[in-house]
């Protein structure tokens, strides 16, 4: 495989996986700093006067929510960490084709000795290295929080890994889909549009399944309903190496089948002259 294509994968990579990572590791620390200054029995009293549907909303029981563990599991799902990682995803899988179509440059790319497919393969190598290097980056910063703050109760960080393998999955599925999006498009500010419509949707999908008992079947039509870190941090480590293998595995298999079909796309479609 041409090495010019790795080298050109990771010159543009590396600036956002430095920047993001450095963001993780220490809103990661920070994290556990904040979650610290809460007690466990103001946590609970705080909980008990929220309205029964966010204990629905939660997917899991708002009294575990209220122990250290329960409040330092919120770092997986919390706002932060999912723009900083959404934004690496969108970010490297747009950049694949409709990147390349929008610069004009895809059609230097394309006059290399190599197979089209290649241009996918060596994006996904990347990136996913990257994701993984991220949610470690995420998960180290929680670790020197956890060594340097004083909690209630000591709270291993290997407790942590079930939630972090989860996140690093949803990442993964969600890089592939905008890899997916971006083989047939020719602009990455559409395809950004389209994935971000599509992972809005996808989120208002699970709040209804999970909210209206009538509705629960909205689920399967919804990527993120195999995004549960915290369900995966809160189990014990036996029922939680079960749906990890649930979760996990969909999200994989999702993320492998939308690659395979954005090589197949951009293997057979024209390359169209850029705008």
């Amino acid at each position: 495989m041409n090495a010019a294509l790795w080298r050109k994968a990771i010159a543009e990579a590396w600036q956002q996986l430095l920047v993001s990572a450095v963001l993780l590791w220490l809103f990661g620390w920070l994290f556990v700093w904040l979650m610290s200054q809460f007690r466990t029995g103001v946590a609970t009293k705080l909980l008990h006067l929220l309205p029964d549907f966010v204990g629905r909303l939660a997917g899991v029981p708002l009294a575990e929510l209220a122990t250290p563990l329960g409040r330092l599991s919120v770092l997986y799902v919390h706002a932060v960490t999912l723009v900083v990682l959404v934004g690496w995803a969108l970010g490297r899988g747009s950049a694949v084709v409709s990147g390349e179509i929008g610069r004009g440059t895809m059609d230097l790319l394309v006059s290399l000795p190599i197979r089209r497919v290649a241009v996918i393969l060596v994006s996904a190598v990347v990136t996913t290295l990257g994701t993984a290097l991220l949610v470690v980056a995420l998960w180290l910063g929680q670790g020197v929080g956890l060594a340097t703050v004083a909690l209630e109760e000591p709270v291993s960080l290997w407790r942590f890994i079930p939630g972090a393998l989860n996140l690093a999955a949803m990442i993964f599925c969600l890089t592939a889909l905008t890899t997916l999006f971006s083989s047939w498009d020719r602009d990455r500010w559409h395809t950004i549009l389209w994935v971000g419509g599509v992972f809005t949707l996808s989120a208002i999908l699970k709040m209804v399944a999970r909210l209206w008992p009538s509705g629960a079947w909205l689920r399967y039509f919804s990527f993120l309903t195999a995004y549960e870190p915290q369900r995966l941090i809160l189990a014990g480590p036996e029922h939680a190496a079960r749906l990890a293998w649930q979760y996990d595995a969909t999200l994989v298999a999702l993320g492998l089948a939308a690659y395979l079909a954005a090589a197949a796309i951009f293997s057979w479609r024209d390359i169209p002259q850029a705008h």
